[in-house]
């Protein structure tokens, strides 16, 4: 009887040291993302909804965020081409997945606020041509309009726009 409760307890222990005693929380980003897209705090609703095209040529870029996790990320030319006169990569963009045609289209969905470290917000959007339709991207803040939320102490204006140079209203 000693050898049997002696084994259970043995295969008990080696359970609790080869599954440990649970995950410690990420200290980078303890609470996941919030979606703000009908918060009046940040003034996105009228936004959500409304379809753009490309202007220019863009890329899908895998960026690794400080949390670690990965996300896709659609960028100017700036960010992914080395012969544009003011190319400034990512700082962890793991990899370029793809260029994007001029007129592209892409559907602004919802306005997501960093809950971590980070604090800031990011514009989702969603792909709607080429293969990637319906792929999630969140927009270079170099690809929307100067706001307060996306360049707070640049920018006084509450509303939210593209710029124009990249972004035009799809028909």
């Amino acid at each position: 009887m000693k050898k049997v409760i002696f084994g259970i307890m043995a295969l008990a222990m080696i359970s609790i040291f080869l599954n440990g005693c649970g995950q410690a929380p990420d200290p980078y980003n303890e609470r996941p993302d919030t979606d703000v897209t009908s918060s009046a705090q940040f003034n996105f609703k009228s936004f959500a909804g409304t379809v753009w095209k490309t202007k220019v040529k863009m890329a899908l870029a895998d960026v690794k965020r400080y949390t670690n996790e990965h996300a896709i990320d659609l960028l100017p030319p700036e960010g992914f081409d080395p012969s544009h006169p003011k190319y400034s990569p990512p700082p962890h963009m793991e990899k370029l997945i793809a260029e994007l045609p001029v007129g592209t289209r892409l559907r602004i969905e919802r306005l997501m606020k960093d809950n971590g470290n980070w604090g800031g917000v990011q514009v989702a959007a969603v792909l709607q041509d080429g293969s990637y339709f319906q792929k999630t991207v969140y927009l270079d803040e170099c690809l929307l309009a100067k706001n307060r939320f996306l360049w707070p102490g640049e920018a006084d204006s509450k509303e939210w726009g593209v710029d124009p140079d990249m972004l035009e209203k799809a028909e």
